[in-house]
């Protein structure tokens, strides 16, 4: 297997074992909420707290691959502009 190929393909996996876990961690929390409220009308304070981390991981899955993803796409599009502009300026000076 090509090293390019499989760089993609780990990196599909790392993608696919974050977001997963990041939706299991939050439904867990979901459930476990759900559960504590219906069977005893009140939500106690750890309870709170493990969905407050819940919903903290699943916040820095997504928000951190978005943000990476959204700087890697700014600065490949800022290379192929400046690859633009210098076979521009090159051409016009021939």
């Amino acid at each position: 297997m090509p090293d390019g190929t499989k760089n993609k393909c780990m990196k599909n996996w790392k993608d696919i074992i974050q977001y997963s876990t990041a939706v299991v961690s939050l439904t867990s929390g979901i459930v476990l909420t759900y559960f504590q409220y219906f069977d005893s009308g009140d939500i106690s304070n750890g309870v709170l707290g493990y969905v407050a981390q819940t919903l903290v991981y699943a916040a820095s899955i997504f928000g951190v691959t978005m943000y990476w993803n959204g700087k890697y796409n700014e600065l490949k599009q800022i290379v192929q502009n400046n690859g633009n502009n210098t076979n521009m300026v090159s051409s016009s000076s021939k």
